[in-house]
């Protein structure tokens, strides 16, 4: 799989999307640029600390997000022309229980060749991969579908690595990973949030949830921080989340140049579409998109 030796592995991403939720409680409203170190704190019946206004913030994205069990995003991964990069559109289905299944139409960019990602589904530990045939047949066949039971294959097969990439870039648990863990924490009211933080990678390689994702690159930029902005409306759904992460690319060739890798994550049409499931025995596209040019019959989900 084209991605820094990073070992995904369905049952590893499984473990954490079940590991991982969002905990109930609205935050009081935030002022405007106001950092962690002065955020305030209401005691609790037993004299303790409440939650930071950071550990709110992050509390109500997750509420947010969850609360509207889906969404569509687009999705560009990593520096363009890098064998690991990938971009393309996809949808999650979230729930208190974790970020579980995605649909993704996700790939890596091959310039001036046609560019015709896969549809990949994953539910849990189980992944679904269903080629775009239309440059290859020529039909209106859509299919045949892969089933992918195994996780060791995941780390060879980058379809689906990329879809577990994907559902883990665009989860509340990524986004609440990182605001509960910033530090340089910035938060500013502006007819909707601007949040912006850097994030040590060891620390989100520790996460249960995320572990799979950055412990790659916390052991390639030991000590080192990530940058994010995340951009919210004034309710703290997310608009758009990006992410800066340090690696230093020693291959010697024009890749030397990046220091870090990019990502982006623009979300769009939340609530729309029906439930992500396994694909049908004639399958269709669940990522939100268009359906393959070629195939007349296949359909969107419902809005």
């Amino acid at each position: 799989m084209r991605a820094r030796g990073l070992g995904i592995g369905l049952v590893a991403v499984a473990t954490a999307a079940a590991a991982a939720g969002c905990s109930a409680g609205a935050p009081d409203t935030p002022g405007s640029t106001r950092p962690a170190s002065s955020a305030p704190g209401a005691g609790t019946a037993a004299g303790a600390p409440g939650p930071t206004r950071q550990q709110q913030t992050a509390r109500a994205i997750g509420q947010a997000m969850v609360s509207r069990s889906v969404t569509a995003f687009d999705i560009e991964a990593r520096n363009l022309s890098d064998p690991a990069e990938f971009h393309g559109q996809g949808r999650i289905a979230m729930s208190s229980g974790g970020t579980k299944a995605a649909a993704t139409h996700v790939q890596y960019e091959p310039g001036e060749d046609p560019w015709f990602p896969p549809d990949v589904v994953v539910i849990g530990n189980h992944a679904w991969v269903t080629p775009d045939n239309s440059p290859a047949t020529g039909t209106d066949v859509y299919g045949p579908t892969t089933y992918v039971d195994d996780a060791a294959a995941a780390a060879d097969n980058s379809d689906v690595g990329n879809a577990l990439q994907t559902r883990w870039l665009a989860s509340p648990e990524h986004l609440t990973a990182l605001v509960e863990h910033a530090d340089h924490y910035s938060e500013t009211d502006r007819a909707g949030r601007v949040i912006t933080g850097r994030v040590p990678l060891a620390a989100l390689a520790a996460d249960p949830a995320g572990g799979f994702f950055y412990r790659p690159y916390a052991q390639a930029s030991p000590g080192q921080e990530l940058t994010f902005t995340l951009t919210t409306g004034p309710d703290y759904l997310p608009v758009s989340v990006e992410t800066t992460v340090p690696f230093h690319h020693t291959e010697p060739d024009y890749l030397s140049k990046f220091t870090s890798d990019p990502f982006s994550v623009k979300y769009r049409d939340w609530t729309k579409g029906q439930p992500i499931t396994t694909p049908a025995p004639s399958p269709s596209p669940q990522w939100g998109g268009f359906p393959p040019q070629n195939d007349t019959a296949t359909t969107q989900p419902s809005t």
